[in-house]
C-alpha cells in the first residue's frame, strides 16, 4: 500500500531537486511547484533554503541547480571510479571515430549518463553527462535490458501507455522491443536507429565485471545517419568495451567495485 503520508522536509526537498532535468535545466517557481508537486508557497521557502546551501542558484528566469550539486555528484564512489578508469578509452574512441561516445549505467527506467564527449557537429545531440534516455528507445538501454531479470516487465509497460516515444522511429510495443532484445542476446551489443534523436543511429557494448553476464555499464557510439563506416566504429567500440571492462576488473584491489547494481 502506498504510503499517504506527506513527504518529509528532506522529502519534499528531494522533489524540488528533481523537478530539473536536461530539458528544462531552469525552472520558474511556478514550474518548480507544479513539477515538484508541492504548494507554491512551501517551494518558494526551501528553495530559498536550497539557495542558501548552494543547492540550488537563483538566476533572472527562476533556479537552477547549484555547484554544490555539481561538486557533490562527482565524489560519488561508483559513477566516479568508472568515470576516471574509463575517460583515457573513450577519448581514444572519440578521437578514433569521430562520433560522439557515451558511458551508461542503468537506474530504474533509464540509462543514466555517466559521461559524453563529443564534437560540434554533434551539436544537435542536446546529450549531456547526468541526463537521462528511458531504457526502452536507447541503445544502452536495451543492452541492459537483455541482461535484466526483470525485462518482460519492462517491456510490457509500452503496452500499457506509460511510455511516450521519443520519436516516430520508436519502438512501440513489447513484441518489437522483446525481438530487438533478443537479438542483442545472440550477438551482445545493441543499436538503435533513430529511436533517440532523429538523424542518429547509436551502437552499445556492454562493459562487464566478474563475467560475460555481469553487465555494470555500456559504452556506446552515435553516429549521423549518412556515415557509412558503421562497422569501423563498431570494431573499435568492441576494442574500448572490452579494454574498460579489463581496466575495471583488474582495479579492483585498489579501489571500491562500481557494483553490479548499476546496471541491475
Amino acid at each position: 500500500m502506498p504510503n499517504s503520508h506527506p513527504p518529509s522536509v528532506l522529502g519534499k526537498a528531494k522533489l524540488l531537486l528533481s523537478a530539473f532535468d536536461g530539458n528544462r535545466p531552469t525552472l520558474g517557481l511556478t514550474d518548480l511547484s507544479r513539477r515538484s508537486g508541492i504548494p507554491k508557497a512551501t517551494a518558494y521557502r526551501l528553495a530559498q533554503e536550497l539557495v542558501e546551501l548552494s543547492l540550488l542558484d537563483r538566476v533572472a528566469d527562476g533556479y537552477q541547480l547549484g555547484w554544490r550539486m555539481f561538486e557533490l555528484g562527482q565524489l560519488v564512489p561508483g559513477p566516479a571510479n568508472l568515470r576516471r578508469l574509463a575517460r583515457p578509452a573513450l577519448l581514444d574512441l572519440h578521437s578514433v571515430t569521430k562520433a560522439a561516445v557515451h558511458l551508461a549505467v542503468r537506474d530504474g527506467h533509464d540509462s543514466l549518463l555517466l559521461e559524453r564527449l563529443a564534437g560540434r557537429r554533434d551539436t544537435r545531440m542536446s546529450t549531456a553527462a547526468g541526463m537521462r534516455m528511458p531504457i526502452w528507445f536507447s541503445a544502452s538501454g536495451k543492452l541492459f535490458l537483455a541482461h535484466s531479470p526483470e525485462a518482460e516487465h519492462t517491456m510490457s509497460l509500452l503496452d500499457q501507455g506509460q511510455v511516450t516515444p521519443r520519436t516516430r522511429h520508436s519502438v512501440k510495443t513489447s513484441k518489437q522491443l522483446r525481438a530487438q532484445v533478443a537479438s542483442i542476446r545472440d550477438r551482445s551489443w545493441a543499436e538503435e536507429h533513430e529511436e533517440c534523436v532523429e538523424g542518429y543511429r547509436t551502437y552499445a557494448v556492454p562493459i562487464t565485471l566478474g563475467g560475460p553476464l555481469q553487465v555494470v555499464a555500456a559504452v556506446s557510439v552515435t553516429l549521423d545517419v549518412s556515415r557509412r563506416d558503421d562497422q569501423q566504429a563498431v570494431r573499435a567500440l568492441w576494442a574500448v568495451g572490452a579494454d574498460i571492462s579489463r581496466t575495471l576488473q583488474s582495479s579492483l584491489g585498489h579501489v571500491p567495485p562500481v557494483g553490479v547494481r548499476l546496471a541491475s
